[in-house]
């Protein structure tokens, strides 16, 4: 049976008992609702495959950036991996969304990097680049871990639209808990080995990505543009 994570014991229980009140505030945004009820606009939708398009390149780059800095090879092999499937939904899924929704894939990188995406992804880059292991890992986590907890709570309620539907399935999948899960283990064993005041970085790395999730769906809800 897979823990919840305000069950989970250690130093990722513990990360996400600070975030708690943001993964509610995400559940109970219009966006997620409307993906569970199959009211969301679809231009919303597609505003939000386009700016993950832009975001999982950034994503990718970190994450193999922080495969670099591992001092664990096995670790470095785990998030590469990562990175892997990540570049793959970039390229793969997010076409295959558009397609269903009768439109041109080629319309995803037709929209440019919106404010919080931009915002979003240089907070990641940046940590990940300048800070230690430990502050990437924990700027990049809250993505990995909060899409596998929302696609599991929207798997759980379905949508009637397909297209939101297998982008639930995606997400919600067992494969991809899986992948969270080894990532978890990984970020908990980090955990032991850090002083407080590296601890407390780490931490607040960890709640700053968790207020971009929210606000990277909240952005696409609201069609989010450059304002000049």
């Amino acid at each position: 049976m897979t823990l919840t994570p305000s069950e989970r014991p250690g130093w990722t229980g513990r990360l996400w008992a600070e975030i708690e009140p943001v993964y509610d505030a995400i559940l109970d945004h219009p966006f997620i609702k409307g993906l569970a009820s199959g009211e969301l606009s679809v231009d919303s939708f597609v505003q939000f495959i386009s700016q993950d398009t832009h975001y999982l390149q950034d994503y990718v780059r970190a994450l193999l950036t922080l495969a670099a800095k591992s001092p664990d090879f096995e670790v470095t092999k785990m998030l590469t991996t990562h990175a892997a499937a990540a570049a793959t939904a970039e390229t793969g899924l997010h076409g295959e969304l558009m397609k269903d929704l009768g439109r041109d894939p080629a319309e995803l990188l037709a929209f440019d990097a919106r404010p919080t995406t931009r915002a979003y992804t240089s907070f990641l880059l940046a940590t990940v680049f300048s800070g230690g292991f430990a502050d990437g890992l924990a700027a990049v986590m809250p993505c990995f871990w909060i899409y596998a907890e929302v696609g599991r709570h929207l798997k759980e309620a379905g949508s009637p639209n397909p297209v939101y539907q297998r982008w639930i399935d995606s997400y919600g999948s067992e494969d991809y808990l899986h992948e969270v899960l080894l990532a978890l283990d990984l970020t908990d064993q980090v955990g032991l080995g850090l002083d407080s005041a590296a601890e407390a970085a780490a931490r607040q790395h960890f709640r700053t990505a968790a207020r971009y999730e929210w606000m990277f769906w909240d952005a696409a809800h609201r069609q989010e543009a450059w304002p000049v």
